[in-house]
């Protein structure tokens, strides 16, 4: 009886070669047409900048094309513009015919209006995510295989909602439950043609680190606080104040009572920066490796080896870059996010070729606009 080959585990990593210089050129140029056309070019200039990311990101030798068009994108913000603007006339029937001389009469129309975009902001933006996330999908090929997206966004979202709503309701002590089954469909409904991803990680696997993690944080709120009471007690003598005149500066604060309240804030914020980011270094780093770990494509396999050093190194400098620069360093960072992912992913096997097909559909026609009109898509 014959022996079943073993199956190719070569080990590859993909290859990123664009060049941080020809990347702010892209970005510059994006920058003044935004100013000369009031904003209206940035969706041919977030797809420019797409196209050249993806193109010079290459795995198993063969490079990613980004087939994606401005006007697609400049379609799905006018339909979610319509969107809002029928919304808006919804609230309005609403406060003409409900709240309008009501117990409610104190809210204008733009009270009532505003309100309801923050309730209904947040399940909408996590159908935005899921839709703008299959939009990409579907206009990127690899060998000439379209990707895409299966699964519904709307779907999502609603159990998106539920599961960051019951999160906060239980103090955050569900963030694994909420990660592992979030990520599952975002990465299980995604197809590399007619080649399904999937995903086996499971919040079980997870819980005893996250506990870890979680009272850790409790312990370095409570050192935050201590250190920001005495940072405030030595700010107090400082000033010459007394216990008894300190509680007596919030009744009738004055620019003493001020100072000395943004010394405690400032004090406590430094202080619990310092003392947290370690930890939630550590937790991406290894929710990072978990992700990774539990994904495969077919017959390929993917691992990370991220260290917590290496992920406090990336998250520290990409947010001082981008702080630093007022935002204009979002290249730098998109450039070291996408070296990150070539150095330290590794691919293990390759796709059979002969066993995928095109899919049969080709995604949706229109680009992203919820997730433009939330501003959570970045590129």
């Amino acid at each position: 009886m014959p022996v079943p080959a073993a199956p190719d585990l070569t080990p590859s990593r993909p290859v990123y070669d664009g060049t941080l210089g020809e990347l702010y050129a892209i970005y510059l140029r994006h920058l003044v047409l935004m100013l000369v056309t009031l904003g209206w070019s940035r969706f041919w200039g977030r797809t420019r900048i797409r196209r050249y990311v993806w193109n010079h990101l290459a795995i198993l030798g063969d490079r990613f094309e980004y087939r994606g068009l401005g006007r697609e994108l400049l379609i799905g913000f006018m339909l979610a513009l319509a969107l809002l603007a029928a919304w808006a006339g919804l609230m309005y029937l609403a406060w003409i015919y409900v709240f309008h001389e009501k117990p409610f009469a104190s809210f204008g129309m733009f009270d009532i209006f505003s309100l309801s975009v923050v309730l209904i902001g947040f399940p909408l933006a996590y159908v935005g995510h899921y839709a703008g996330l299959r939009y990409k999908l579907s206009r990127t090929r690899w060998r000439g295989i379209r990707c895409g997206m299966a699964g519904s966004a709307w779907h999502y979202g609603v159990i998106a909602t539920f599961l960051h709503f019951a999160n906060t309701m239980t103090a955050y002590l569900l963030t694994p439950v909420v990660s592992v089954n979030l990520a599952r469909p975002r990465i299980a409904n995604a197809r590399l043609g007619t080649l399904p991803l999937a995903f086996a990680g499971n919040a079980g696997d997870i819980y005893g680190r996250f506990l870890g993690y979680y009272f850790l944080n409790i312990m370095a709120w409570l050192v935050a606080i201590v250190a920001a009471i005495a940072i405030a007690g030595s700010t107090a003598e400082e000033f010459g104040i007394t216990w008894d005149e300190f509680q007596k500066l919030f009744s009738a604060p004055s620019l003493r009572t001020v100072l000395v309240a943004l010394a405690i804030a400032v004090g406590a914020y430094l202080v619990f920066s310092l003392l947290i980011l370690p930890l939630r270094c550590w937790w991406q780093a290894y929710w990072f490796r978990y992700l990774v770990s539990h994904s495969r494509a077919g017959n390929v396999l993917f691992a990370t080896a991220i260290t917590t050093r290496q992920m406090w190194g990336f998250l520290v400098l990409n947010y001082l870059i981008v702080v630093l620069t007022v935002g204009l360093g979002w290249p730098w960072v998109m450039h070291r996010t996408l070296r990150l992912i070539a150095a330290e992913l590794w691919l293990y096997g390759a796709p059979d070729g002969a066993s995928i097909g095109q899919p049969p559909h080709h995604g949706p026609g229109f680009g992203e606009g919820l997730l433009d009109m939330f501003d959570v898509s970045g590129i």
